[in-house]
């Protein structure tokens, strides 16, 4: 019976990480794959792939506490007046964003953004797509 107990718990601390992996609630995860597509500039799926792993990448080196905390900072230190102060004076904001600025260089590093390069549809003008045809032309004409 006591083994019962114990196997649960070894299991948990196993898991440990994976859970602090994927402690982000799903609203913040949307919200910051939408900003980083905004940023981006293209609404692809490879774009999508690559702030998803942006995310996943900040998630695995801080908590959502800190990530909370220092976009909270980042947000808000450009506000004007005495409640902008609160912000731009706060060196527990400056190192949350510190950290948060550490983690999103670390995460541009693993997660590359994908170029795609499209050929161009009308190839007629092109003097190497001429050059293709005329072989072809060539081997059409002779039987082996």
């Amino acid at each position: 019976m006591r083994l019962i107990k114990v196997v649960p718990f070894i299991l948990l601390l196993g898991f440990s990480s994976v859970i602090r992996a994927n402690d982000f609630p799903t609203r913040d995860r949307v919200e910051y794959v939408l900003f980083c597509l905004q940023e981006l500039g293209r609404n692809s799926m490879d774009d999508l792939q690559t702030c998803s792993c942006r995310l996943d990448s900040i998630a695995s080196n801080l908590s959502f506490e800190t990530y909370g905390y220092a976009v909270t900072y980042e947000r808000n230190k450009r506000m004007g007046g005495e409640k902008g102060g609160v912000f731009r004076d706060n060196d527990a904001g400056k190192a949350f964003a510190k950290q948060l600025t550490v983690a999103k260089e670390t995460a541009l590093g693993h997660c590359q953004q994908v170029v795609q390069i499209t050929a161009p549809t009308d190839l007629t003008g092109d003097e190497r797509y001429s050059k293709i045809n005329e072989v072809e032309e060539d081997y059409g004409n002779h039987r082996y």
